[in-house]
């Protein structure tokens, strides 16, 4: 084979690289589809995410509440009995 030859079927097989690299480069893309998507499940994340702390914040406040009545009431045995009447 000649020089130019073997020089034409390395360009060849450089050129079939390139072509499979840039097929697997064109397969990670993400399309205007998954990127709707993707915003879809973010925002239905956030929402999840915002009904969590709010309800986590409701049950800290009730919990501290609770705490500091009975707290009250062991520290003002007498205070706790003159409301009852």
């Amino acid at each position: 084979m000649t020089a130019s030859g073997q020089q034409g079927l390395a360009n060849e097989r450089r050129h079939a690289a390139i072509e499979r690299d840039v097929a697997v480069i064109r397969s990670n893309y993400a399309t205007k589809e998954d990127i709707a998507r993707l915003e879809t499940q973010m925002a239905r994340m956030e929402t999840r995410l915002v009904k969590w702390v709010i309800g986590a914040m409701a049950a800290s406040i009730v919990s501290v509440i609770g705490t500091a009545l009975n707290l009250a009431k062991l520290l003002f045995p007498e205070r706790a009995q003159n409301m009852r009447a």
